[in-house]
């Protein structure tokens, strides 16, 4: 009786919110407001629990707060209002999302725009700020947002703090510039200074307006994380970030042009971009500690080739402003520019100690794999050549790597197939990969994201639309 009385609601306030809209002439791709509709907006103070059989709208800046749990079903549908700027979800400090899909039914949070009719920039994506400690010694510092939306995330001291799940989610045509051109931009997914308790696993960003994964600090780990089409860069890290990640795919071939008024692509766009702590920013030094030190493990990064993105800028992996970090049995391929790029002294001095370690990477059809000796230190000399395979055809190394019908599995004959650092034992690897989702993080005999004799784990619940 109680579900019927609550779908009753529902529909009620779907209708009235429906005879209260405004003209939908002036929008001609008007967003659903008819049954089995309902509108998220403002701040939600109290635990919710979605319904699988209604799509929501998030209108406008929608923040879970602390002591709140907002908790939605495999299935679910959650459409961002591309008529209010910035619409976004925001799970704050002390609140947790409980977001748990399946790979036969994910959740999507996608544009309010009909298939064919939507753009990166559609709405603002998801912005999660936990408790975890980050590098930048400033208090307040602000995430990315106009000052009367921004959230203070500095002065956290739990790295084992807990903001949710989110598994089989997928995230479509987000992003948003939300300081005029000033460099401060929502990503399909942000993560703020977020805690290892926190569970992130078989995410999908499709088609966002800026990065795809950005963390600020904070030790998350991830597993099962993929990023196609990104209008910057796929993962992006700073701020004393010590997360660990295995399986991951990033896969670009084109740019794909945002709604007007929401941002510009990025000039630089990368696979990889890693920073210790931004110099221009208060509170932040290259020495701050912790240092940003991340683990990658089993990636597969594949740029565009050359002739997409203008100015013909593009890396597969920019370490650089004091960051360490680990990228074992990876591969980085198809990159205009540079495959590994290692930016200052400081980065450099951390490679010497083995805290950046680069080993059982494929690096294939990027214009350069490493820098030309100069000014910066990604040189083959400086990363290691005894580790590091180079075969020619970075998309031969797979089924298929055609938009539309992208199959991960090694090909017969792949390099992919074996080379891996199947061991971390002995290795600096082996101290930073514990306590790894109940586990150990393992190495394996094959290099890149997938298996060759493995179940597909991407298969079913992405998506490569491009509008």
């Amino acid at each position: 009786m109680r579900s019927i009385i609550r779908s009753s609601l529902a529909v009620i306030a779907a209708i009235a919110a429906a005879s209260c809209s405004s003209d939908s002439s002036t929008d001609p791709d008007p967003i659903n407001t008819g049954p089995g509709a309902a509108t998220l907006s403002g701040n939600l103070s109290a635990s919710r629990t979605l319904s699988a059989d209604t799509v929501y709208t998030l209108s406008g800046y929608v923040k879970v707060q602390a002591g709140a749990v907002l908790t939605i079903p495999a299935g679910t549908k959650i459409v961002g209002d591309s008529t209010v700027a910035g619409s976004s979800l925001w799970i704050l400090r002390g609140a947790k999302i409980n977001a748990q899909g399946t790979a036969t039914n994910p959740i999507v949070f996608t544009s309010a725009r009909s298939a064919g009719n939507r753009r990166p920039g559609d709405w603002g994506g998801i912005v999660i700020v936990g408790n975890a400690t980050i590098n930048r010694t400033a208090n307040p510092v602000f995430t990315e947002g106009p000052s009367n939306v921004a959230e203070n995330y500095a002065g956290g001291t739990d790295d084992n703090d807990n903001s949710g799940v989110m598994r089989y989610v997928r995230i479509e045509f987000a992003g948003y510039d939300v300081s005029n051109g000033q460099g401060q931009e929502l990503n399909s997914l942000s993560l703020y200074a977020v805690g290892r308790g926190t569970t992130l696993e078989y995410i999908e960003s499709l088609a966002g307006l800026d990065d795809s994964f950005e963390w600020f600090g904070g030790t998350v780990d991830g597993r099962y994380l993929v990023s196609y089409e990104s209008g910057d860069d796929h993962f992006d890290w700073t701020e004393g970030y010590r997360g660990r990640n295995q399986f991951m795919i990033a896969f670009q071939s084109t740019t794909i042009a945002p709604r007007a008024g929401t941002g510009t692509l990025s000039s630089d766009p990368r696979g990889f971009e890693g920073d210790g702590c931004e110099n221009t920013k208060a509170g932040c030094t290259y020495a701050n500690l912790p240092l940003s030190n991340p683990v990658f493990a089993n990636f597969t990064v594949i740029g565009p080739g050359t002739g997409v993105f203008s100015p013909a800028d593009g890396n597969g992996a920019v370490i650089r402003r004091g960051s360490a970090g680990t990228f074992v049995n990876g591969i980085i391929g198809r990159w205009p520019l540079y495959g590994i790029s290692v930016r200052d002294a400081e980065t450099n001095a951390l490679r010497g100690v083995d805290s950046v370690f680069v080993r059982n990477v494929i690096l294939s059809d990027n214009a350069a794999n490493f820098e030309p000796a100069g000014t910066n230190f990604g040189q083959t000399l400086n990363v290691g050549t005894n580790n590091i395979m180079q075969p020619a055809g970075a998309t031969t190394l797979f089924a298929s790597t055609a938009p539309g019908a992208l199959d991960w599995v090694p090909a017969t004959g792949s390099a992919a197939k074996s080379g891996g650092l199947a061991s971390f034992i002995g290795t600096p690897v082996a101290g930073r990969v514990t306590a790894f989702f109940g586990g150990l993080m393992t190495g394996t005999a094959y290099v890149g994201a997938q298996d060759p004799s493995g179940a597909k784990w991407w298969q079913g619940w992405t998506s490569y639309a491009q509008n």
